[in-house]
């Protein structure tokens, strides 16, 4: 200060509501720069809340410049105020960066006097300190035991915010009340008891610890993106899960078909002559599992070839064509090994000239003019419908 009183410099009283309580509050827009203009600020924010430690901050900024003018002049002391946002961290701090520079265009100060409630001190000091140096610190804390005041102020936001911000309420409210209500209900049920509620405290804190809880909120907001998204995504990852649900119900169906053909009490082969039976049965046993599944496991193959046939034809892709061969492929597959199974199964007809044998050499030997006339076919009419479908990359 004495080198201030020697040098003339300019003197900047500068108080700062980091959490905007002065827009919130009285509407006012920062900064505020001047006497006149600080005096009214200061008056509004104290007849909205009288308790409002930014007003008593105003009020000491205030009667710090009048004692500072008288001695420096007024043309090398202004007061100004300057604040934050209600969103606290990055942007507040931003905020008050800029606010800082419009209050230095208007009155260019060399060093800051930093009026403040003793809360924001730690946090607002280092952004003060970027622009111009702090030669002081002034606290203005409401008269009673400085220590008790500071504590209270701080206790009285902190619960402030974990009741009307959203941000904390879910936490101390929320999760509380969703444990009491659901020990209420467990009571009126009869069902309350220690080794019950220790379970519940119990699981509520594992999932919060290993954060299970932001694990299920990230699959929420995936589920709501996909949800959200286009029509055809849907119908093709909708297509796949059916397919894929159908597929194991068919090998289940599969392994049932199977296993009722065993002999009752039906042991695991050992390394002895019991091995070479199970290897005679091994034959029947898979013509029960494709006789079992395979119906299945085609519907759910060609539920996937299908979809995509949709697919392609809406987007006018020329792989449409493609799904056409697979389906006809399908179809002569699901025919062969469906009589594959009978051929398997029915060991007392598996001779050359059985009906299932018969009839599987006829399946295969029909499958190959037909799909040779189906390629053909879809190679044709992939020329012939060529400016409606469209190669892709």
């Amino acid at each position: 200060m004495e080198n201030l009183e020697k040098r003339q410099e300019k003197l900047l009283i500068l108080v700062v509501d980091r959490d905007n309580d002065i827009g919130k509050k009285t509407g006012i827009k920062t900064p505020i720069i001047g006497k006149e203009n600080n005096l009214e600020a200061a008056k509004s924010l104290a007849l909205a809340d009288p308790e409002e430690s930014d007003a008593n901050a105003m009020f000491g900024a205030l009667k710090l410049y009048e004692e500072l003018v008288s001695k420096y002049g007024k043309e090398n002391v202004e007061v100004a105020t300057i604040a934050g946002s209600e969103e606290s961290g990055y942007w507040s701090d931003e905020k008050i960066r800029r606010e800082l520079d419009e209050v230095l265009k208007t009155f260019p100060s060399s060093a800051c006097i930093f009026v403040s409630d003793g809360i924001t001190d730690q946090f607002v000091s280092p952004i003060i300190s970027s622009k111009l140096p702090i030669v002081s610190v002034k606290r203005v804390i409401v008269k009673q035991s400085e220590s008790v005041e500071h504590t209270w102020l701080l206790l009285g936001r902190y619960i402030k915010m974990a009741i009307f911000d959203t941000r904390y309420s879910k936490i101390f409210l929320g999760i509380p009340g969703l444990l009491l209500t659901f020990i209420g209900i467990l009571y009126t049920l009869g069902l309350m008891n220690i080794p019950i509620l220790l379970l519940i405290i119990g699981i509520a804190l594992f999932i919060k610890g290993f954060g299970i809880d932001n694990s299920i909120a990230t699959r929420f907001r995936m589920l709501s993106k996909f949800i959200s998204s286009h029509p055809l995504v849907q119908l093709r990852t909708f297509s796949i899960i059916s397919s894929l649900i159908i597929l194991f119900i068919g090998i289940y169906s599969g392994y049932i078909s199977a296993s009722s053909t065993l002999p009752k009490n039906a042991q695991l082969p050992s390394i002895s002559e019991d091995f070479y039976y199970w290897l005679g049965m091994l034959p029947m046993l898979t013509g029960q599992f494709i006789l079992g599944g395979i119906d299945l496991i085609f519907v759910s193959l060609l539920l996937v070839v299908l979809t995509y046939s949709i697919y392609y034809i809406i987007l006018k892709n020329i792989k449409f064509w493609r799904t056409v061969q697979a389906t006809v492929t399908l179809i002569w597959l699901w025919a062969l090994l469906k009589r594959v199974g009978m051929v398997l199964s029915d060991t007392s007809s598996a001779t050359v000239f059985g009906p299932h044998v018969v009839m599987l050499l006829t399946i295969g030997l029909l499958g190959i003019p037909a799909l040779t006339i189906t390629f053909i076919v879809t190679r044709y009419m992939r020329k012939a419908y060529a400016s409606y479908f469209k190669k892709t990359k």
